[in-house]
């Protein structure tokens, strides 16, 4: 795996990359909201030795934070396409892990030909909020944790990875592997280490995932073959995952080409980050 710069209008993108042997077929892969192309990491080590792949650091995160806007979900899907021409693709796996999970499907709507199929990874459907909330605050439920994490300074990567190491939904399911996934993001400030994301296209984001409507109806429009992972607990490890078990059945009932795939006893982040990878990686294998 190396890191490859993409260029872009105004800047580039950063891509984690690995070349697929001769005849073997590439996935390419998008993290999750304020996530970056390391994440992937624990999934990359089931994948086929042989296999390409392209993990993408999307504008505003990690090794694209200097990448310029618009930092819209649309434009990040079109960024799929930039990634697969620039390094030659015709089709790839395209895996997208929660907020990638809506990028994906925007792509697989606006170029189906390009995807062998869809991986969408805890994430891509939107759930009905409560009618009683108006937009602001159902933004601010799911956007408000993660930007906090963004205004916080870190003395030291140890005491970031122990901020990961203490998170409910990590804590008993602590494994060595890990810390530097987690830590990866960080990048030196003045007054010690901060995240390496921008607090507008993480705002863009948040905003399009809970209430764009376009962006909500994306899978149930895909016409190519997708699978949807959804888990047994949530992003604090509470019971209810990400998307209900009912939500994703309705969806597939709706459009015969998704597929779902339900994993007990992981939840929103150890689905990729611990043991639900191997599942992850079956799915993207096919």
């Amino acid at each position: 795996m190396q890191d490859l710069q993409i260029p872009i209008t105004g800047g580039a993108l950063n891509v984690w990359y690995r070349a697929p042997h001769q005849g073997a077929s590439t996935a390419l892969l998008v993290h999750g909201l304020t996530g970056n192309s390391r994440w992937w990491t624990r999934v990359i080590e089931y994948l086929p030795p042989a296999m390409g792949v392209i993990s993408m650091d999307v504008r505003g995160r990690g090794g694209s934070l200097d990448a310029p806007p618009p930092f819209d979900l649309r434009t990040i899907a079109n960024d799929i396409k930039t990634c697969l021409d620039h390094l030659e693709v015709d089709q790839a796996v395209v895996a997208g892990y929660s907020m990638g999970g809506w990028i994906v499907s925007l792509f697989g709507v606006d170029h189906p030909r390009r995807c062998r199929r869809l991986v969408l990874v805890d994430g891509g459907l939107t759930v009905p909020s409560d009618p009683s909330l108006d937009a602001d605050e159902i933004i601010r439920a799911v956007v408000g944790p993660a930007l906090a994490r963004l205004d916080i300074d870190f003395d030291s990567i140890e005491s970031y990875e122990k901020y990961w190491m203490d998170h409910p939904a990590l804590s008993y399911y602590w494994e060595q592997e890990m810390g530097p996934i987690l830590t990866h993001e960080l990048g030196a400030t003045e007054l010690g280490y901060r995240s390496r994301a921008n607090a507008d296209a993480i705002a863009v984001a948040g905003r399009e995932i809970t209430v764009d409507e376009e962006i909500s109806s994306a899978p149930l429009a895909l016409e190519v073959p997708t699978e949807l992972i959804v888990v047994e607990r949530g992003t604090l490890d509470q019971p209810g995952g990400m998307i209900p078990l009912e939500t994703a059945q309705a969806a597939a009932g709706a459009n015969p080409q998704l597929k779902i795939t339900f994993v007990a006893d992981v939840n929103h982040y150890t689905l990729v980050l611990g043991k639900g990878a191997p599942v992850v990686a079956a799915a993207i294998v096919g």
